[in-house]
């Protein structure tokens, strides 16, 4: 688009021909206002606040759905234009109900703010006002629908980026109601955005209602850790409490969007499950204690059981920031014991998927293919999700290969339902298809790969893309192929010129590899120190039931009377107190300072938004000191800056597997076991109102009737103490297991 020239309000200014008025306006700092209108959303025009005088025109004009020409002459604050924003503002205001004092909005709304600007201070309206019945829409919204205005952003965005026609339009004229059209209300992972796009005060965040007024709190960026993105968000607190969390703008990032478990898992917090004091078991009781008393408990007890330093192991939850990740291994290694890991959930260690992605968040949006393998992405990476919908939207083709088919928000080219253990020679015959077409010579691990009708339009769709991304989810971790899936992935994407994205370990788990947080050489991972009965623990918020993959194994190795437990945890657990003997209370998500790493590799840090209740402490601080009290050098930290400003200085070379690859199916029936997106850490499990989702609530162990027959168990049985549920889209040989609780004995 050509370059051209326009006037408005006198001034002349630059811009491109096509460009909506409302765009330049906004870019120049020229006040225009508007409701219907959100930069991330098509254009509505519905609301005509943002009416400007065009000359030229026979009447004013909406500045969201004018194209600029070269040569216009517009007017934002002539008497034309202000009083058709005058007499629309007066439309707008006859049914809005005078309720201002006890709307959450209030301070922060844009019907007030342009209400004193272009409204008056009395109406000529003189019927009776309309009311709009509320309905329950669900457990993370409150409604106030006699508030509404009609803009339509939240229906806008339910249908074009949740991708979810959730909302809509019912009835004519004052009849009109903007209403959910299901009645179980929103099921987005990302409604909670309706809030933010919400111009007026009729959807506000129901965890938050009746708390607080806006410009009582304040905001303090941060970054979201649940998932591999690292959302930007702002962390609004009130004397001392997170009391609300609302998105922060980051193109490269999140855009301006946050999922709900970002949203709403700050409600853990405040819940009365938090371990706030530090205790110490004598004797085979529970003793609450000063900080010094535990620490120098702790010291003692390591002291006492570890005579070789090989009999230490330390072991992380994947929530953990940077710093506490590396003060912990830098701990362990002052002592000489290399036994460190945080790959708890993961079956066998040797059979680590190993792949580094090499694409932007922001380039997802770019692809013109994608292939998914082993994900739910809308439920498990909603913001990668989001990305990879925009692409569609611009005509990418997006093929999947999964054990179960999922409700996917965009359209899918082909769903390819896979038994887990033909993953890998499916993935064989796609490799074995694109050296075939490239007159390749093909290895002779692919021998028994048969060049199936599916893995020709596969490979065909990878060969032929000229911007093709290949993604790996976490379904992949523990199949009893995962290395070598993962070496074939690198294989294809090699052969076809395509991209990774590897989400298989989510969270901060990114974090963990920069920091070397993984055993060293003759170090043990976290299976092998659970068999060799070490001495001695230090455990970084870890909840056994939920986070280990050999739960019932891991729970009896802590549990040994030989083994000295120290528990670093944000909440109380009855498990965990079982087998600890220290309990050292940290601080959870927003409560310190630190850093996250994100699936592309950036580093982003951040602040504690509110101090740790009571006697809790930031991890980093606590390990700090431990080291400190161990006599360890190099622990002279005053901030967590200062952490973080050493690892960016270090650089380890990350272990390396071999090329060898396996796709002999083996036999048997394979169980891929999920958490349920709304219990992937301990904060939102303890967040009330994700639990009460739908999304939250979800809790099956998924299989066919092929499956339950062979296993002998019918629809509503437990297995691995999950409900039941007999569908035909899963695949054979498979149970997938998508539990919102603690599962012990899974296999």
């Amino acid at each position: 688009m050509a370059d051209i020239e326009i006037e408005i309000d006198g001034n002349i200014i630059n811009a491109k021909a096509g460009e909506m008025l409302i765009a330049v306006t906004d870019r120049e700092g020229i006040s225009v206002p508007r409701f219907c209108y959100h930069k991330k959303l098509s254009i509505a025009a519905n609301c005509r606040m943002c009416l400007v005088d065009v000359e030229g025109a026979p009447k004013p004009q909406p500045a969201c759905s004018t194209p600029i020409s070269d040569g216009m002459k517009i007017h934002t604050q002539n008497d034309k234009a202000k009083a058709s924003q005058k007499a629309v503002m007066e439309f707008l205001l006859i049914n809005h109900p005078l309720d201002c004092p006890i709307c959450d909005q209030g301070g922060e709304c844009e019907l007030q703010d342009v209400a004193m600007d272009h409204g008056s201070d009395v109406s000529r309206f003189t019927e009776g006002k309309r009311i709009v019945a509320d309905s329950d829409i669900g457990a993370l919204i409150q409604t106030d629908m006699t508030r509404c205005i009609h803009c339509t952003r939240c229906v806008r965005f339910g249908a074009e980026v949740a991708g979810i026609m959730e909302m809509g339009g019912t009835g004519r004229g004052e009849d009109m109601k903007i209403e959910p059209f299901l009645a179980e209300g929103i099921q987005s992972e990302l409604s909670g955005n309706m809030i933010d796009v919400c111009p007026v005060g009729a959807l506000t965040s129901k965890p938050f209602r009746y708390e607080l007024r806006s410009w009582q709190m304040n905001a303090v960026s941060n970054v979201a850790r649940h998932d591999l993105v690292g959302s930007n968000i702002y962390t609004q607190t009130y004397k001392g409490r997170v009391k609300r969390i609302v998105a922060k703008d980051n193109e490269s990032v999140n855009e301006t969007w946050i999922s709900d478990r970002d949203r709403f898992s700050y409600e853990g917090l405040s819940h009365e499950n938090r371990l706030l004091v530090p205790k110490i078991k004598v004797e085979g009781a529970w003793q609450e204690v000063e900080w010094n008393v535990a620490l120098d408990f702790a010291v003692r007890g390591l002291e006492k059981n570890v005579r070789q330093a090989d009999q230490l192991g330390a072991l992380s939850s994947n929530t953990a920031t940077l710093e506490e990740f590396y003060l912990l291994q830098k701990i362990l290694r002052g002592t000489g014991s290399e036994n460190i890991d945080h790959r708890l959930n993961v079956k066998d260690i040797d059979n680590t998927i190993s792949l580094e992605s090499n694409i932007k968040l922001a380039g997802l949006e770019g692809v013109d293919h994608a292939l998914v393998i082993g994900s739910n992405l809308r439920l498990e990476q909603p913001m990668i999700n989001h990305r990879l919908r925009k692409a569609s939207l611009s005509g990418a083709s997006i093929d999947v290969i999964n054990a179960m088919a999922f409700d996917f928000n965009y359209r899918i080219n082909s769903e390819n339902i896979i038994a887990p253990n033909q993953t890998a020679l499916t993935l064989a015959s796609i490799l074995k298809s694109v050296l075939k077409s490239a007159h390749t010579e093909v290895p002779e691990y692919l021998g028994n790969a048969e060049v199936t009708e599916i893995a020709t339009q596969l490979a065909n769709q990878l060969t032929d893309s000229d911007n093709s991304v290949i993604i790996l989810g976490e379904h992949v971790i523990n199949n009893p192929q995962a290395l070598s899936i993962s070496n074939l992935i690198s294989e294809i994407a090699q052969k076809t010129n395509s991209t990774i994205l590897n989400v298989s370990a989510t969270a901060n788990s990114m974090a963990a590899g920069l920091a070397h947080f993984v055993p060293g050489k003759g170090g043990l991972d976290v299976n092998a120190m659970l068999a060799a009965n070490l001495n001695a623990y230090i455990l970084l918020d870890i909840y056994p039931q939920y986070d280990f993959h050999h739960s019932v194994q891991a729970i009896e190795a802590l549990s040994n009377d030989d083994t000295f437990v120290i528990s670093l945890n944000s909440f109380k657990d009855d498990v965990v107190s079982e087998y600890s003997d220290v309990l050292l209370p940290i601080a959870s998500f927003y409560e310190t300072s630190g850093s996250h790493v994100n699936v592309e590799g950036k580093v982003q840090s951040f602040t504690a938004a509110v101090n740790a209740p009571s006697d809790a402490k930031p991890a980093w601080k606590v390990l700090k000191v431990l080291a400190d009290l161990l006599e360890l050098p190099g622990f002279h930290y005053a901030d967590s800056m200062q952490v973080t400003s050493e690892i960016m200085h270090k650089s380890y070379k990350q272990h390396v597997h071999d090329e060898n690859i396996d796709i002999t199916v083996k036999r048997g029936v394979n169980v891929i076991w999920q958490k349920s997106p709304y219990a992937v850490d301990v904060l939102s499990r303890h967040a009330v109102s994700l639990q009460d989702t739908k999304i939250g609530q979800i809790n099956s162990a998924s299989m066919n009737k092929a499956t339950a027959k062979k296993l002998e168990i019918t629809q509503g049985d437990n297995y691995l103490g999950v409900p039941v549920s007999i569908s035909e889209s899963v695949a054979n040989s498979c149970v997938f297991v998508n539990a919102n609780h603690a599962i012990r004995g899974q296999s």
